[in-house]
């Protein structure tokens, strides 16, 4: 018989095995439900690589947070940082966000807390906002902000601006001021009083929606007594708003050499393969074009929450603009204006071009003020008259002329069957035999003509290159900077030789010519000050011996020729030439263009009119006026 004190022992055993036994039970339980399920881990770092690859467990919600951001040219990689530990079926994985920001603005980098949850199916991801970015709450979503930079300036070349952001006014009308019935009378009177196209601003009112300002002109602020505003305000629904715009200084200041900024069009947009939007300010053209990001800055990033319920917003990360800087250039604020106002009585196209020789640097580049559509001081593409003879006078001094070599003037020339003659206003005592460099200080055609077998298109075409002629434009600058084509024979040729035929310079060209001369080696313009100009490619540079006998003869045009009137200006010698081209205008009318190239010390003035008379008559008080001013 067992003792009554073994039996609760036995049943103290039995409970303990029991309680091992359902411990033990427990425990495979879990083994086999890991097994079946695993710990987690591994579906953390697959949701970490599903997310960088755009993939969510709430598609939706994904495509509602991050959107917008996404849109913008964000893309995102996500690591699992942190795997976490599963407790309780629930496992918090810590997510490494590195966003990639457009427009190579960085990146922005967080880490964030994920959720996973064990169920039957296995572990899933149960994501909140705040899983896509820090404090995210449910009615907030990410979006992109560009900050725009401050908008830098252009100046010249003692930082006097030219070129900066100046207030303006935008006039027009608003749409919600207006009945249906009103829109293309209004639009029609306002367009009148505007001076502006009737047709096309109705139909611009008419395709805005009902709600819009329809912009009519925008003006300076400083010019607005030109414009009948107190008419224009009895228009109904006129509205004049004011605002900024980048602008040169003065309307018609230094016209394609500063350049313009306007906003970008629907068509810009379309082409920029996602590089502009609306408000993006697109640059047209000289300095601004050359010198865009040193102008404009750099705009900055803002990443925003939005509150899709209120409206409001809150950085979450900021890269700051770095605004625009001055770009300097080489024009001189009060030659620009002297030589502006030099031809401002011109009704015809006109230029004044000044360079200094010794730098190239462009010092002015004024235009007249009727006439014109496009700065012909640098992209005209004009014969040069006379004014190439400086070119020709080379090219025979390469051939073993010198200037004291006999050749012959006649009044008229043939070659290859085309007649030349001389300009009406030469003095007929002049013609026959005379040494070259009275050949060139009285511009004598048919001596230049006649030496066209001693020397041919090709060193003609050398001696243009050695002056100039021909080089890359400079950076800053749409230039035409002239052509000689190699390849003309006869009469071409000989036309050639006296600055017509197939001969084309413009102003800034041609001052390139004298700054050369006056130089004595070939001189590259600039109109960057802080850039070094290039070096154009002269196979046959200058030689001091042909400086000094070029500048000898074009001295003879001051001191004996048709530059006389430069004669008594006080300081350095003055050398230069004159230049007179026919061409036929658009009434099939013989015209003359009127040049004169001088240069005195280390200035180069260039006057061209294309409408004028013989270089000295037209051109030479211009080009006086300038150098007397300077």
């Amino acid at each position: 018989m067992t003792p009554a004190s073994a039996a609760p022992r036995r049943r103290g055993a039995l409970l303990a095995l029991l309680a091992l036994l359902a411990i033990a039970a427990l425990v495979v339980g879990s083994l086999l439900w890991r097994d079946r399920f695993g710990s987690g881990e591994q579906e953390a770092a697959e949701l970490a690589a599903a997310l960088s690859t755009g993939e969510a467990p709430d598609q939706a919600e994904h495509d509602r947070i991050l959107g917008p951001l996404l849109e913008a040219g964000a893309t995102a990689q996500v690591a699992l940082a942190d795997p976490g530990s599963a407790q309780d079926g629930t496992r918090t994985a810590t997510l490494a966000w590195t966003w990639t920001l457009p427009d190579e603005a960085g990146t922005w980098e967080y880490t964030t807390d994920a959720t996973l949850r064990r169920g039957e199916d296995g572990w899933t991801a149960d994501l909140d906002p705040a899983a896509y970015a820090p404090a995210l709450t449910a009615s907030e979503h990410l979006a992109l902000t560009t900050l725009d930079p401050e908008l830098g300036s252009i100046t010249d070349r003692e930082g006097t601006v030219l070129f900066s952001e100046l207030p303006v006014i935008t006039l027009g009308l608003d749409k919600t001021q207006l009945a249906a019935g009103e829109l293309d009378s209004a639009a029609r009177d306002l367009a009148a009083l505007l001076g502006i196209d009737a047709d096309r601003y109705a139909q611009s009112v008419t395709d805005h929606g009902p709600e819009a300002f329809v912009a009519a002109l925008t003006i300076r602020e400083e010019t607005a007594g030109d414009y009948p505003l107190d008419e224009a305000a009895q228009v109904t629904g006129y509205l004049a708003v004011d605002g900024t715009r980048p602008l040169a200084v003065e309307r018609g200041y230094a016209p394609g050499v500063l350049g313009s900024l306007r906003e970008a069009s629907a068509e810009d947009i379309e082409d920029s393969d996602g590089e502009l939007e609306a408000g993006d300010l697109v640059p047209s053209g000289g300095v601004i074009a050359a010198a865009r990001d040193e102008v404009l800055g750099t705009p900055g990033l803002e990443v925003r929450a939005v509150d899709e319920d209120t409206g409001t917003s809150r950085s979450l990360h900021r890269i700051e603009p770095v605004g625009g800087t001055a770009v300097r250039t080489t024009l001189d604020d009060d030659v620009q204006r002297l030589a502006t106002a030099a031809i401002a009585d011109e009704d015809s196209p006109s230029a004044v071009i000044v360079l200094q020789p010794s730098t190239g640097d462009v010092l002015a580049s004024a235009l007249g003020p009727t006439g014109q559509s496009y700065p012909v001081g640098l992209v005209g593409r004009y014969a040069p008259g006379s004014t190439f003879k400086a070119v020709t006078a080379l090219s025979l001094l390469r051939a073993g002329l010198t200037p004291d070599t006999e050749v012959q003037c006649p009044e008229t020339a043939v070659v290859a069957g085309r007649s030349f003659k001389n300009a009406d206003s030469m003095d007929p005592s002049l013609f026959g035999s005379m040494p070259l460099r009275s050949a060139i200080a009285h511009s004598c055609n048919t001596a230049m003509l006649l030496q066209h077998e001693t020397v041919d298109q090709r060193a003609l075409a050398g001696a243009a290159t050695t002056l100039g002629i021909g080089q890359e434009p400079p950076a800053g600058l749409e230039a035409f900077m002239g052509s000689v084509d190699p390849e003309d024979t006869g009469a071409e040729h000989a036309a050639a030789m006296m600055g017509q035929g197939r001969v084309l310079t413009s102003p800034l060209s041609m001052a390139v010519v004298l700054a050369s001369v006056q130089h004595g080696e070939t001189v590259a313009p600039r109109i960057l000050a802080d850039r070094q100009p290039s070096t154009p490619e002269v196979p046959t540079p200058l030689t001091d011996q042909e400086a000094a006998q070029m500048q000898e003869m074009l001295r003879g045009v001051v001191t004996d020729g048709s530059l006389d009137e430069f004669a008594d200006l006080p300081g350095e010698p003055v050398i230069g030439k004159t230049g007179t081209a026919e061409w036929v205008d658009e009434d099939g009318e013989l015209a003359l263009h009127s040049w004169v190239i001088v240069a005195q010390g280390d200035l180069v003035v260039v006057a061209f009119v294309e409408d004028g008379s013989y270089g000295s008559v037209t051109a030479g008080p211009i080009a006086r006026e300038v150098l007397e001013g300077i």
